[in-house]
């Protein structure tokens, strides 16, 4: 989508957005309910895991308790992982960093996720050739300026089931093999020293031994295997999904490196690349708000990510006010499906070979 903004705007943009932060009274108070929603997510996973794994209840209960599992492990990532890692779970460094190990136990390692996510991604949203998170070659293609192939003329509909091996692909390859080039996208990580490829390992044992190990203790080979299989692939899709809504969709903007992201320029950049969601649905709405853990509120989690994310929808309300009081376009899918029809849109208009 071709961007409506111009180059002088990008003062006003900045002065409407620290106007829209939060006061410290509103920031302890969403601290609060982001450590109560915390504990109620921990426990919806240790019970679902004890009656999947440890219990002896029928397939019929243990798979319904996979399926609250899942959610459980999806509300992790986005609820306690991503808040842990970009340091806005508490205000004391050693919780954040205790907490950042839930990356790990999801099988992805917190060490490299801070890198791509934290400084790549955030700093350099939907920029091409630096952004790793569009980045999906060879399998895929997600902006115009990516190198197109015959297979991607079907990527609108393959891409759908893969994404939910990406949590798979996170444990066994993409880790590895930033570790062993060094490098995240065209980012060289920092030293990778022998203590950080032991932590990264450590991260790995840790998932399989909760994931796996454990279970083999009181079920056969052959049900750990697809319980597992199964709860991976769909954590997998919801996060993958969830984040794509905000980026790779027909609303946002894809930039090239030079592209002006920094200073006051960087507000201007994240309302041109990135999409929140609006969730109008009485009871679906406060649901899917609550799972998300703040990214249907992408942009002010963008420009704030040290905030708790309890506090966004809050910011972004004002935010979204005293932009549309001085012509400044904020962008936001109407709701959940259109949020995933656009993705969709988009993923079939890049299927197309270029001109």
């Amino acid at each position: 989508m071709s961007s409506t903004y111009t180059t002088d705007q990008a003062a006003t943009c900045a002065q409407l957005w620290r106007a829209a932060l939060p006061t410290p009274g509103e920031i302890r108070a969403a601290r609060r309910r982001l450590h109560v929603k915390a504990i109620v997510i921990l426990l919806l996973v240790t019970v679902a895991y004890w009656v999947v794994v440890m219990s002896a209840v029928t397939l019929g209960p243990r798979l319904v308790a996979a399926g609250v599992l899942v959610v459980g492990l999806f509300a992790v990532g986005t609820g306690i992982m991503h808040d842990a890692n970009h340091g806005s779970f508490s205000r004391y460094g050693w919780i954040n960093r205790a907490l950042a190990w839930t990356s790990d136990a999801l099988g992805a390692s917190s060490w490299l996720w801070r890198t791509q996510h934290n400084v790549v991604h955030h700093g350099n949203t939907n920029v091409v050739g630096v952004d790793a998170d569009i980045e999906l070659a060879p399998l895929g293609r997600l902006a115009p300026e990516q190198p197109w192939r015959r297979w991607h003329r079907a990527q609108y509909v393959y891409l759908w089931p893969l994404y939910g091996f990406m949590a798979l692909k996170n444990l066994l390859v993409s880790d590895v093999v930033a570790l062993a080039r060094r490098r995240i996208g065209n980012r060289t990580l920092p030293a990778v020293t022998s203590r950080v490829v032991a932590r990264v390992m450590a991260g790995k044992v840790l998932h399989l031994g909760w994931a796996i190990v454990v279970p083999l203790l009181f079920n056969p080979w052959w049900g750990v295997l697809g319980f597992y299989l199964g709860c991976s692939w769909v954590v997998g899709f919801l996060l993958a999904v969830t984040f794509q809504m905000a980026h790779c969709v027909d609303l946002a903007d894809m930039a090239t490196p030079d592209a002006a992201r920094r200073g006051d320029d960087f507000v201007l950049h994240q309302l041109r690349t990135t999409v929140d969601v609006a969730s109008p649905m009485p009871v679906f709405g406060p649901i899917f708000r609550w799972l998300v853990g703040g990214l249907d509120n992408q942009v002010e989690h963008h420009l704030a990510p040290r905030l708790p994310h309890t506090v966004y929808t809050a910011v972004g309300r004002r935010f979204r006010a005293t932009c549309a009081m001085n012509g400044i376009e904020h962008r936001r899918h109407p709701g959940v499906w259109s949020a995933i029809r656009s993705h969709g849109r988009w993923l079939r208009a890049m299927s197309a070979p270029p001109p």
